[in-house]
């Protein structure tokens, strides 16, 4: 399999290949571009973006530990984003870890009231809806 890596955008280049039917490429694609940037003290603003667009393409072709590794390696690149902890307790509770799930679901909940992120609060308000209404 050619792997199209375009140093100059990864992120467009992996949306093409997913649209194109091409996930697995998408996902090599951003990995890729990951790599370069591992290596580096300061890793780069786009790190997190990258890392958690490789989940949600793991995540839609049905890799939910390789996502969580990838919303993983997001959060720890992200500066207060609650987007990839979002991310990562839908993966964890799909997973059937509950509590890992709600662990994320509550460090995400605490950036997003920090830093008055409405979006991010109704996301958290809606995760919580759909786990109530699955345990019910």
């Amino acid at each position: 399999m050619t792997v199209i890596v375009n140093d100059e955008n990864p992120l467009r280049t992996a949306s093409e290949l997913a649209q194109a039917g091409r996930a697995a490429e998408a996902i090599a694609c951003l990995e890729a571009a990951l790599a370069r940037t591992r290596s580096n003290k300061e890793r780069p603003a786009n790190a997190s973006l990258l890392a958690r667009t490789a989940g949600l393409h793991c995540e839609a072709a049905g890799s939910l530990s390789q996502a969580a590794l990838y919303y993983e390696e997001a959060i720890a690149t992200a500066d207060g984003d609650p987007l990839p902890l979002l991310a990562l307790a839908s993966v964890r509770w799909r997973s059937g870890e509950a509590d890992s799930a709600r662990s994320c679901l509550a460090r995400a909940e605490s950036l997003a009231r920090s830093s008055s992120d409405a979006d991010a609060l109704k996301m958290v308000a809606n995760l919580r809806a759909e786990w109530a209404s699955e345990a019910s």
